[in-house]
């Protein structure tokens, strides 16, 4: 019963983040032909994800408990069990709102490289939108990346390799460099042709926090890592769109 509603809980969750990043999508896709109305985009998006996160975080909770991974703050919850202390939210927000910062600070010495298309779409979309979008990362990028993505490949690995640090490692590891390349299509779709150097942004700037949130799940629970992911991207997406852009229309008056 716990797990059905636990199931529920992060499945209503990952719909809440499919649909909030819709108006990010619509704001990008400005100036070109819409081919259904907006309405239509939200039932398909909606749809869509509820098929591939139905599958995910069910495949993805049936992994994590098997390896002592899971939602404890949930789980606790709902088996009205002692609360789990808060350290682990907590350190979600805190080393999530530094590593959003120190990504910040790095995409600042990569704007002067910025190619046009890339500077254009900086400037399109609002803080809102942003904001919007940073649920969807943080919940449904965590649920599919590291409950599902992390959970089954660490439980795979667990049946060739004992040490159980060691196959926690290696999976964060593949897990960080496959969420690295899963923002690829995305850039592509932007510039078109990505650039060797942007490549290197986009890897490296994805890389730490693809491996924190790894780490925070298993040390702390999903909870944690979908912490830490939103507070970055809030502070890199939502915070950071206000100081890229002051930079971007400085460089332009120049």
């Amino acid at each position: 019963m716990v797990f059905w509603s636990e199931f529920a809980i992060l499945y209503i969750a990952a719909l809440i983040g499919a649909v909030a990043v819709v108006p990010y999508g619509l704001r990008m896709a400005a100036g070109k032909p819409l081919k259904f109305s907006k309405p239509v985009l939200y039932a398909l998006a909606l749809a869509q994800n509820a098929v591939i996160f139905g599958v995910a975080i069910w495949l993805g909770l049936l992994a994590s408990h098997s390896i002592g991974l899971g939602a404890p703050y949930i789980e606790a919850l709902l088996a009205e069990a002692t609360f789990p202390s808060a350290t682990g939210l907590i350190a979600g927000l805190v080393f999530g709102a530094i590593a959003g910062a120190v990504l910040l600070i790095a995409d600042l010495f990569f704007l002067p490289h910025w190619p046009q298309a890339l500077r254009d779409m900086a400037l399109k979309t609002t803080v809102t939108d942003n904001i919007l979008a940073s649920l969807y990362g943080g919940i449904d990028e965590e649920l599919l990346m590291r409950m599902f993505g992390f959970s089954v490949l660490a439980w795979l690995l667990l049946f060739v390799w004992h040490s159980t640090t060691a196959v926690f490692w290696i999976a964060n590891v593949i897990m960080t460099i496959l969420f690295g390349l899963g923002h690829l299509p995305a850039l592509k779709g932007v510039l078109g042709t990505i650039s060797q150097l942007m490549l290197v942004r986009s890897l490296l700037l994805n890389a730490p926090v693809g491996l924190l949130c790894g780490w925070l799940f298993w040390t702390y629970g999903i909870e944690a890592a979908i912490l830490a992911h939103f507070s970055a991207d809030i502070i890199y997406h939502a915070f950071g769109t206000v100081i890229l852009r002051k930079k971007l229309h400085a460089t332009i008056a120049a």
